[in-house]
Order: structure tokens, then C-alpha cells, then sequence
């Protein structure tokens, strides 16, 4: 009995630890991820530290408000207007788990915010605000001048702390591929 409950014990204790994030491969998306950012014209090293955040690079993930997979796409949020630029039928959720795709319609809606705030200093971190929040909320978090600052300016503070956790891991990836 005792062994059946230091087994049990391990096991809820590597459940724990791989979904906080341990036990991860990081660089299993990245040729996917590569693709994408080439495609769109955004760094891939920004796409996988929204995805780092967003999901922690688990493709099966559902968020609580219905986001999917890598990105936590919406399927009437992101994916809707995807399918309404490129004309098309929006697809089904099931669809929407697979990493290509996901990764495909997350970096497309992330480029389109990064084209929005582009003439910002602090642009990446309002696109990443419109990411999360939407483009309204974003766009009460605007500095009054270019240059200006937008972490502190941002009011709710989930949507703080995800940008900042973001700006930190892109950073954090940034500096890996200077001094490996």
C-alpha cells in the first residue's frame, strides 16, 4: 500500500512539473515556427515566446475562454477574421489544434497588430496588449507620443503581466542565439 502511494506520489509530482512547463521541448515547433515568421515578416523568436506563454508549446491545449492550441487561437476572434481576409471558410475547431495551422493564423494575427503600432517605440509590446486584450484596449494603452512607455500604462494586470513575461522570453531567446 505504502509503495502504491510513493508511486502515486511521483507521478502527480511529474504531472505537476511537466505542466508548469518542465520537461518541455522547446525546438520542437521551431522549423513550423521559422515558416511562419519568414511568411509573415515577423521575428520567429517572438512567435515562439508568445507561444511559450500562451500554451507552453502544448498543441492539445484549450484556454477558458475557448482559445486553441499553440497560440490559443479564438475561433470567432482570430481565426473569423483570417478566414474573412483570405476569403475563405473558417475552419472547423478540430483543425485548429494542428500546429501548422495554428501557428499559421496565430503569427498572421500577430503581424497585423505589429503592423498597427508599428510607429510606436514600444510597437511589439502593443501588439502583444492587442494580442491579449484586443485592439480597444491596446488602444487605450497608447502612449500620447511615440517614444513613450506602454508597460505602465496598461490596467489590467493580467494582460501586464503576460507582456511582460513575453518581452522577457523573446529577450531571453534573443540573447541564447547571441551567446549560445
Amino acid at each position: 500500500m505504502a509503495a502504491a502511494l510513493v508511486v502515486m506520489g511521483i507521478a502527480f509530482l511529474l504531472y505537476l512539473l511537466q505542466s508548469k512547463g518542465f520537461f518541455v521541448d522547446e525546438s520542437r515547433y521551431d522549423a513550423v515556427i521559422a515558416e511562419a515568421g519568414k511568411r509573415h515578416g515577423i521575428d520567429p523568436l517572438l512567435i515562439k515566446a508568445v507561444i511559450a506563454q500562451e500554451s507552453v508549446f502544448d498543441s492539445k491545449v484549450v484556454g477558458s475562454a475557448g482559445e486553441i492550441g499553440l497560440m490559443q487561437i479564438l475561433p470567432g476572434g482570430s481565426v473569423a477574421d483570417w478566414a474573412r481576409f483570405y476569403k475563405r471558410k473558417a475552419p472547423h475547431k478540430t483543425y485548429l489544434f494542428d500546429p501548422q495551422l495554428n501557428i499559421e493564423i496565430g503569427s498572421w494575427y500577430l503581424k497585423r497588430a505589429l503592423i498597427r503600432w508599428k510607429k510606436y517605440k514600444h510597437g511589439t509590446e502593443l501588439a502583444l496588449c492587442q494580442y491579449n486584450a484586443g485592439e480597444s484596449r491596446a488602444s487605450r494603452w497608447k502612449p500620447e507620443s511615440f517614444s513613450g512607455e506602454v508597460i505602465d500604462r496598461i490596467t489590467i494586470k493580467s494582460t501586464k503581466n503576460y507582456v511582460k513575461k513575453i518581452m522577457n522570453k523573446y529577450r531571453d531567446y534573443k540573447d541564447a542565439e547571441v551567446n549560445p
